[in-house]
């Protein structure tokens, strides 16, 4: 398949645009059925860029329900069996996507939530400021790049692992704020779909979306080295972004994503040996001694010994509990007590 076909029609009544199991990925914010064309005067925003001809989804639950059944069946049929699929959604018709999905035997990975930065105000009810997102698989073991944008040892500024972080299924991404460009009602932040592209696909794979609407997927996918298909039913919506995505060259931001160094210790998750604590108490206040940092101490032992951050300091905690490190250039831990551990050198 090419690696850009986007269709100016419905998903629903063009499907054969698409062959049988030929994507890797499908992000799918389809409208909500709340009426979404409206959402303006909630907003109080300036409507002179929001691009006309938005297409409402059913908002009666039940044909909302048989509509989401049908495009998330087509969506099936183009997975490929390692393929997922996220669909983004607000709470009211939640409830026809998780059952459609639950009849059509879809394997719910992740129910994720996108926290965003402003919700529409509420006087007699919470502000929603939330979007929930839902990770399917065709099958239970899709592709997924758990060290795709952060490596296993790289420590946050607060604390913690950053990729943990980045995987937790809480995703705090502000709203794109464009001012002046021309957009659809709603659109999804870059940094959330590239966050989802990252994550579930490679470079060459094929990216599909069914609502493009502000053609987001297929900037941020085309911009990554993926190629992308799908549909947009807003004629309005097509004849403005169609020629900007086809002038984008594939993997022009290839260049800009982070060089992730993924080092993974060869020794992680083996016990600790007697011997090898005796050559961190050596090598650590050897070089303590010398007035090397803590923080360059760990470093230092990580690479030596072949094991990560934690595994590391939760070693040089207990031998600090023991009394058997430097704490500063001064102090030298008794020789007896390192032999009554150790035995003799």
């Amino acid at each position: 398949m090419d690696t850009l076909k986007i269709i100016n029609d419905d998903c629903l009544t063009a499907p054969a645009h698409i062959p049988d199991e030929s994507v890797d990925l499908g992000i799918f914010d389809p409208p909500f059925g709340i009426g979404e064309g409206g959402f303006d005067r909630h907003y109080k925003r300036d409507s002179t860029h929001v691009i006309g001809g938005y297409c409402e989804a059913p908002q009666e639950y039940v044909a909302y329900y048989q509509w989401t059944l049908k495009w998330m069946k087509e969506a099936q049929r183009v997975l490929k069996p390692t393929g997922s699929m996220y669909v983004v959604m607000g709470h009211s018709n939640l409830r026809a996507v998780l059952n459609a999905a639950a009849v059509l035997g879809l394997h719910e990975i992740n129910h994720a939530i996108w926290k965003f930065n402003f919700g529409v105000y509420t006087k007699k009810k919470y502000v929603t400021s939330h979007y929930h997102v839902l990770y399917y698989g065709k099958d239970k073991q899709p592709t997924f790049n758990t060290y795709c944008r952060f490596g296993s040892q790289e420590v946050a500024y607060q604390g913690g692992k950053r990729v943990y972080q980045d995987l937790e299924d809480v995703f705090v991404i502000p709203k794109d704020n464009k001012p002046g460009e021309g957009k659809n009602q709603n659109k999804l932040p870059n940094a959330l779909i590239q966050k989802m592209i990252q994550y579930s696909s490679n470079p060459g794979d094929m990216v599909c979306d069914f609502f493009m609407g502000n053609f987001t997927t297929a900037y941020v996918a085309r911009n990554i080295g993926r190629k992308v298909c799908g549909f947009e039913i807003n004629t309005a919506a097509f004849d403005i972004h169609m020629p900007k995505v086809r002038d984008l060259p594939i993997g022009a931001g290839l260049s800009d994503l982070r060089d992730v160094v993924n080092m993974t210790p060869d020794r992680q998750g083996e016990p600790v040996t007697d011997k090898e604590l005796e050559e961190i108490t050596t090598l650590f206040n050897s070089l303590r001694a010398k007035g090397v940092s803590k923080g360059q101490i760990s470093r230092e032992l990580m690479a030596k010994q072949q094991r990560g951050r934690f595994a590391i300091k939760n070693i040089i905690d207990r031998l600090r509990d023991d009394g058997l490190l430097l704490e500063d250039a001064k102090s030298k831990p008794a020789p007896d007590l390192i032999h009554s551990l150790f035995g003799e050198a």
